[in-house]
Parts: C-alpha cells; sequence; structure tokens
C-alpha cells in the first residue's frame, strides 16, 4: 500500500470519526437539555401537596415556559384525603399573548389537545427524601423541552395545545383506589365537560426518561392515538421499545377519558415490578439523556401529526 493510499485512508477516517462525534454530540440535544430540567426540578426536593418542593418546582416550570411565549395559571382544589383535607395545585400553561387570569380565560381558548403527566411525588413511609425522578419529573421536564420547540418551531399548532402538570397523582395509601390518588386530574377533568368544542386528544406521560426505556400503554388506549404512536416510533427507529400492555392502567387519564377526551397514557412498562418504583432508587441515576431524546422525538412526532388534524 503506497504512501497515497494510506494518506487518503487516514483523511477518510479522520471525516467518518468527525462526523460520528458531531452527530454524537448533537443527537441528544433535546434529551440533554429535558434531562437538565429533570435535575433542577429534583434540587427542590419532594414534591408532595403543598408542600415547598412542590410549589418551587411549579414556579420554576412556570418561569421557563414563559421564556418560550406559554402563559401559566393555577387551578386549586380541596379535597378530602385519607389524611384530611389538602388542597392540590395543577398547573396549567397556554401558547399565547397575555396572561390566563382565571379558569374562565382558559374555557374560551380554542384546545385541540392536552399534554399532560403528574408533578408530585409520593410520600412514602420510611423515604422521607424521595424524589420520584422518573414517577414524574422527567415527564414534567420533558414537556417544558416539546413545549419550547412547539413554541419556537410550530406557534399555530402550539396555540392549539393546553398543557397540564397535575398535583396529586401519588395516593396517600399504598395504591391509589377511587376514593385516594387522581385529585389533580380528577377536578381538571371537570372542565372539560364544559368545552366547547371539547378537545379532541390527550397525552400522558408518565416514566418516559428510565435509562432501559420500555414504554407499555394501557390495554384499553384509545386505538387511534395507539396507532399515531407506532406510526412515530417506527419513523424514528425505535418502535421496538414501545407496544401495549396486557391491561388497563389506573393514572391520570382515567377521568379525561371519563370526560370524553380520549386520552392515552405513555408510560414505562411492567414499572410496578421494578426494583426502583416507590423505592429510593428513582433518583436521577436510573433517568438518562439518550431516553429523553427518544421520547422526545416519538411524542413531538406524535403532537405534531394530531394538532395538524
Amino acid at each position: 500500500m503506497n504512501a497515497k493510499i494510506i494518506c487518503i485512508i487516514i483523511v477518510l477516517s479522520g471525516i467518518g470519526f468527525g462526523l460520528w462525534y458531531w452527530l454524537g454530540a448533537h443527537a441528544d440535544v433535546h434529551g440533554k437539555s429535558a434531562y437538565a430540567y429533570t435535575e433542577a426540578i429534583l434540587e427542590f426536593g419532594p414534591r408532595t401537596v403543598e408542600s415547598d418542593g412542590l410549589k418551587n418546582s411549579q414556579q420554576y416550570i412556570a418561569e421557563q415556559l414563559s421564556k418560550h411565549g406559554w402563559s401559566t395559571m393555577v387551578q386549586q382544589k380541596q379535597r378530602d384525603t385519607p389524611e384530611g383535607k389538602r388542597t392540590f395545585t395543577n398547573l396549567i400553561a397556554r401558547y399565547q399573548p397575555g396572561e390566563l387570569s382565571s379558569l374562565d380565560d382558559l374555557l374560551k381558548l380554542p384546545t385541540k389537545g392536552i399534554l399532560c403527566a403528574h408533578l408530585d411525588s409520593k410520600r412514602i413511609p420510611g423515604i422521607p427524601d424521595f424524589l420520584g425522578a422518573d414517577d414524574a419529573a422527567s415527564a414534567c421536564a420533558l414537556i417544558i423541552e416539546l413545549a419550547t420547540t412547539l413554541g419556537t418551531e410550530n406557534p399555530e399548532l402550539a396555540k392549539q395545545l393546553e398543557i397540564v402538570f397535575f398535583d396529586g397523582e401519588e395516593a396517600f395509601g399504598e395504591n391509589i383506589t377511587p376514593e385516594d390518588g387522581l385529585y389533580g386530574s380528577r377536578f381538571y377533568s371537570h372542565t372539560l365537560y364544559q368545552r366547547k368544542p371539547k378537545p379532541q386528544f390527550g397525552i400522558l406521560l408518565d416514566m418516559v426518561g428510565h435509562k432501559d426505556l420500555k414504554i407499555a400503554v394501557p390495554s384499553d388506549s384509545p386505538p387511534e392515538l395507539y396507532e399515531s404512536l407506532m406510526r412515530a416510533a417506527t419513523k424514528h427507529g425505535h418502535e421496538k421499545r414501545f407496544g401495549m400492555a396486557d391491561q388497563p392502567i389506573i393514572d391520570d387519564h382515567v377521568y379525561m377519558n371519563k370526560a370524553g377526551v380520549p386520552t392515552i397514557d405513555i408510560i414505562g412498562a411492567d414499572f410496578a415490578h421494578s426494583h426502583w418504583w416507590h423505592q429510593e432508587g428513582d433518583n436521577i441515576d436510573i433517568v438518562s439523556a439518550k431516553s429523553l431524546t427518544i421520547s422526545y422525538h416519538v411524542v413531538l412526532t406524535m403532537l405534531r401529526e394530531q394538532l395538524a388534524k
């Protein structure tokens, strides 16, 4: 092999390595941003109902969204719980100039779709500092990144989207029951009965940042939304990570579906049998920028498809 051929090989190898490095450095830009938002939310500590951690997280999210054209308002309601009356606070965002000052203002805005996640973390006996990194700080962080992209690249679509960060998804007891849990989504869903026209779809995110990302939506998911999800996953080459569970799942989408807004729950697979769910292990170490990038592209593609209809 002469020197000229060796030189060409070295140059091509250098170009190839440079391209690989560039792609690697940029491929996770949205995931890295969502990961940073996740870290910031966790810095506020546990986000249980009425806690400073929850209030500070809501304020942080509102500040991040406002930088990109989103206005926010809080929706509060006192509810009976197994531990007495508690005031639950949802954070709602819309892409529009000015401020959302009341629920009446919100109800007047045309809404085609809803993107949501629960922000609260579970209070667990024996684990006073439980953070709920993937359940569900990572989902809320991902929504900030999705909202930023839509507001920047697709403002007309963004105007048709309502974003909700639910409080009180977690039960005070061990598991969610008809009387305990889903507090925030239940009273938010009551507003959906008043919407004219009613939103056409909802997307709920929960546990979408795990480093071993596997998604299994509930078995009773709206077929059209499941098909949209799988089209998006296939488009980005991640269809093997997405599928359907063999049974329904109790989560914040339940009351939205009851209110007549078809809603899909994009949720981590088989979470109840994991070693970290509702354990100390649900911390930043199980979240990855790569997984958040995957979830970002799949959900963004799905949102664009549904909002453009």
